[in-house]
C-alpha cells in the first residue's frame, strides 16, 4: 500500500513541477502568441517573465529532502534522497551531481531573459511600468547568475540570442568574471527600479536586486563592497523585521520578506508538509523527513542569559533541557514534550514518534516545525511560500562583511543586536574581530535555520571538512524521556571531498562543448 501511495505523490509531484515551470508564452511558430506582442504588451511581457519566476530553485522543489538535510544542521530520515547518498557521502561526479539541473534549468531561463531584454524596448506601457519590467528581468538575469556561481565558479556569461549560426561552444568565464557581470546586472536592475512601478515580494524589486548584491559579493569574499550593498537597504527600506517570528515563514505579505515564490490552492502546491511532519504511530503521521540535529540544538542559548546551554552560569538545566531557551528553538524544532497540531510528542525511545534507527521515524529525536503549516492537515497540499530574501538576512549579511573588513565592529554589533531584539534575546557586546565572527556565524545558523543558507555557509568559510560538521549528534533520551549524560550521543559520521566545495559541470554539457573546463577533483 505505501508503494502505491508513492508512487501516487511522486506523480503528482512531477505533475505539479511540470505545472510550475512550463512556458506560459512560447515565441513563434511554436505558439499563437507572437513575439512581437510579447515585446510591446507590458500585460503580456509580465506573463513571459512570471514563466521565468516559477522556475527558480527553492527548498520546496528539491525532491523528498530539504538542503538542511546536507548539513551538521539536520538529518533526512529517508535513506534513499541525494542528502544521504550524494551529499553526505561525498558520492558527487559529473554524472550524477544533485545540482546537474540546474545548469540547463539555469541557462534556458537566461536564454529566454536574452531575448526579452534585447527587444524589451519595444514595450509600449508606461514609463513606470516599463521600467519594472526591465528592472525584473535584469534583477532575474543576476540572480540565475548568482545560482550558477555558488554552485559551479565561473560559468559562461551569455548576454544575447544565440542563433544556430552562432559559435554555441561558449568557454567559462572566470569567477572574478562572472561576479562583475552579476553585479552589472543588479546595478542596472535597481536603477530601474528608482522610477519604477511597486510589486509584490514575489516579483523582483530593488530591495532585493541590492540585498542579492549584498549577499554575492559577501559569498565572493568582497567584504567593503558587500557592507555598503547590504547598508544601502538596511537605509532605505520600508521593511521591517516581524514581531512573530515563526509566523514569517507560513504567512504571505510578511514585512521582512523581500523576495519570495508563493504558492496558492489549487493550481500551485508543493509537499514539504507532508514530507517534514514526523513519522508516528498517532493521528498525525507524515513521511519524516528533515529531522534537525542535537548540533544545531546545542546552538540555541538560553534566554535569560544569552550562554550557550555547557557555558557556566547559563541557567540550563538538564531535567528540563528545552526550557528558557532562545525563542526561535521553539519556532523551528519539533522536540520531546512539544505541543503541536493537538498532540504532546513524543521522540523518546519507545514513542510514538520515537527515535529510530530504521523505516521513516526520525533519526535524531527531533523534527522540523520552521516553516511547518500546524493548521492544514499534512497529508493535503501544502501553500506556505518559500523565502529567497528577508531582511534579517540582511542585517547579518551587513554585519558579517563589517567584521570580516575588521571595520565598523560596533555597527556589526548593532545589525546583530536588531535580530537578536525580535526575539528578546540579550544583547552582545562588542568584541574582538574572532568573537564576533564567532557570535555572526552561531546567529545566522540559528536565525536562518533550514532555509538553505547553511550549506553554502559552510563551503565558504571552509569549514565543511571539519569534525565539528562531519560528527553529527543525535540526543540521548531513555523511555521516560530523561537524558543521558551530557543528552547526545553520536549518530554518524560523514564523509567529505575538498572538490564539493564546488559542484561538476554536467557531463553531458562537457560532451556537447568541447570549451567548458571541468572543476577540479571531478575528471
Amino acid at each position: 500500500m505505501k508503494n502505491i501511495k508513492l508512487l501516487f505523490f511522486i506523480g503528482s509531484f512531477v505533475m505539479l513541477q511540470y505545472s510550475c515551470t512550463s512556458d506560459s508564452i512560447e515565441f513563434d511558430p511554436q505558439g499563437a502568441i507572437s513575439s512581437e506582442v510579447v515585446f510591446t504588451d507590458p500585460a503580456f511581457a509580465e506573463t513571459f517573465l512570471n514563466a521565468v519566476y516559477n522556475s527558480i530553485p527553492h527548498g520546496f522543489n528539491r525532491g523528498w529532502y530539504m538542503l538542511d538535510a546536507a548539513t551538521d544542521d539536520a538529518e533526512n530520515s529517508y535513506t534513499w534522497p541525494a542528502s544521504n547518498t550524494q551529499l553526505n557521502t561525498a558520492n558527487i561526479t559529473s554524472n550524477s551531481s544533485p545540482f546537474n539541473g540546474l545548469w540547463g534549468n539555469a541557462y534556458f531561463q537566461i536564454r529566454r531573459l536574452n531575448n526579452f531584454i534585447q527587444n524589451y524596448d519595444q514595450l509600449e506601457g508606461s514609463d513606470e511600468v516599463n521600467n519594472r519590467l526591465k528592472g525584473e528581468a535584469h534583477f532575474l538575469r543576476g540572480y540565475y547568475y548568482a545560482l550558477l556561481l555558488r554552485t559551479f565558479g565561473g560559468v559562461p556569461i551569455i548576454t544575447v540570442p544565440q542563433e544556430l549560426t552562432d559559435d554555441l561552444l561558449v568557454p567559462r568565464n572566470t569567477a572574478e568574471e562572472t561576479l562583475s557581470f552579476i553585479v552589472s546586472e543588479l546595478d542596472t536592475s535597481a536603477d530601474l527600479f528608482t522610477n519604477a512601478t511597486s510589486a509584490s515580494s514575489t516579483r523582483g524589486s530593488w530591495d532585493a536586486a541590492m540585498a542579492l548584491k549584498g549577499r554575492v559579493l559577501l559569498y565572493e569574499g568582497k567584504f567593503p563592497e558587500s557592507a555598503i550593498a547590504s547598508k544601502q537597504v538596511l537605509d532605505n527600506t520600508s521593511r521591517t523585521l516581524d514581531s512573530d517570528y515563526g509566523s514569517v515563514f507560513v504567512t504571505d505579505g510578511a514585512s521582512e520578506v523581500i523576495f519570495d515564490t508563493q504558492f496558492s490552492d489549487p493550481d500551485k502546491t508543493h509537499w514539504a508538509n507532508l514530507f517534514n511532519t514526523p513519522k508516528s504511530t498517532a493521528a498525525v503521521s507524515g513521511w519524516g523527513g528533515t529531522g534537525p540535529t542535537q548540533n544545531l540544538v546545542d546552538q540555541y542559548e538560553m534566554q535569560a542569559t544569552g550562554l550557550l546551554p555547557e557555558e557556566a552560569g547559563s541557567g540550563y538545566d538538564a531535567n528540563n533541557p528545552y526550557e528558557g531557551r532562545d525563542p526561535r528553538f521553539d519556532a523551528s524544532i519539533l522536540y520531546d514534550g512539544s505541543e503541536w497540531k493537538g498532540l504532546t510528542w513524543e521522540f523518546r525511545p519507545g514513542g510514538f514518534a520515537g527515535i529510530a534507527s530504521s523505516g521513516d521515524f526520525t533519526r535524531t529525536g527531533y523534527g522540523l516545525k520552521k516553516m511547518m503549516q500546524e493548521d492544514r492537515n499534512h497529508r493535503e497540499r501544502s501553500t506556505q511560500h518559500w523565502i529567497h530574501i528577508r531582511l534579517a538576512e540582511v542585517y547579518l549579511n551587513y554585519a558579517e562583511a563589517l567584521i570580516e573588513s575588521d571595520t565598523n565592529l560596533g555597527l556589526a554589533v548593532d545589525a546583530i543586536n536588531m535580530v537578536r531584539n525580535r526575539v528578546n534575546m540579550p544583547a552582545i557586546a562588542v568584541g574582538s574581530q574572532s568573537e564576533l565572527r564567532e557570535r555572526v556565524r552561531r546567529e545566522r545558523r540559528v536565525e536562518l535555520a533550514f532555509e538553505e543558507h547553511r550549506f553554502w555557509d559552510i563551503r565558504r568559510w571552509n569549514i565543511a571538512g571539519t569534525p565539528e560538521v562531519l560528527t553529527i549528534y543525535r540526543v540521548d533520551m531513555d523511555t521516560d524521556g530523561n537524558l543521558i549524560d551530557d543528552g547526545k550521543e553520536i549518530w554518524e559520521t560523514r564523509t567529505w571531498n575538498n572538490a564539493n566545495l564546488k559542484f561538476p559541470i554536467p557531463q553531458g554539457e562537457i560532451d556537447k562543448n568541447s570549451n567548458l573546463s571541468q572543476n577540479s577533483g571531478y575528471n
